[in-house]
């Protein structure tokens, strides 16, 4: 190959590269929007993991704070990441829109909205949580910080994750496993 043609195949790799990385998930970090979320019809809703009413930590019950009390108790910064696939894993959910919020005495507000990218993930989610410090010894208070993730997609059905915890410093990870929303035979 002459220096010329290289030359040429460099800037194609690099045009498309960055072409990329402009459709590439970036996340949009709204913190505090107050939002009306959309009716559950059709969505499959996922209560914390240790199920409704198991664990004394997450409850179901909207928190009993308001935005701002939200704001003074949750100081430092975490980070989420959302997966998207369907087909066990195989296959990635580009485009599929994340809504991250958190509901609260004056109302439900909005953290960050995205689309995932082409592999299915939309990551660099920044949110507030609380000092890393409240793990580190028995206070009483949750060393996380809770939120509601809504992942939706035309071809899928909607997934909606109750009460994620977010640590401060630690980027937590929440899979979608996408299921048809195709209600044939």
């Amino acid at each position: 190959m002459n220096p010329s043609d290289f030359q040429a195949a460099v800037e194609r790799h690099k045009a498309d590269m960055m072409q990329l990385a402009a459709r590439s998930g970036q996340p949009e970090n709204t913190v505090g929007t107050p939002i009306d979320l959309p009716e559950e019809d059709g969505a499959i809703v996922y209560p914390p993991e240790a199920g409704a009413g198991r664990d004394p930590l997450q409850t179901l019950e909207p928190e009993q704070n308001t935005f701002e009390v939200f704001q003074k108790l949750n100081p430092k910064t975490g980070f989420l990441r959302v997966q998207a696939f369907a087909g066990r894993q195989t296959m990635p959910v580009p485009n599929a829109t994340v809504l991250v919020t958190h509901t609260f005495t004056d109302g439900t507000r909005r953290f960050a909205s995205g689309v995932t990218d082409e592999s299915g993930v939309l990551d660099g989610i920044a949110l507030p949580a609380p000092s890393g410090t409240l793990a580190q010894s028995p206070t009483g208070e949750m060393p996380y910080a809770l939120y509601d993730i809504r992942v939706s997609h035309p071809d899928f059905r909607t997934e909606v994750f109750q009460q994620v915890p977010v640590f401060e410093g630690i980027k937590s990870i929440q899979p979608v496993r996408f299921l048809s929303d195709h209600t044939g035979p």
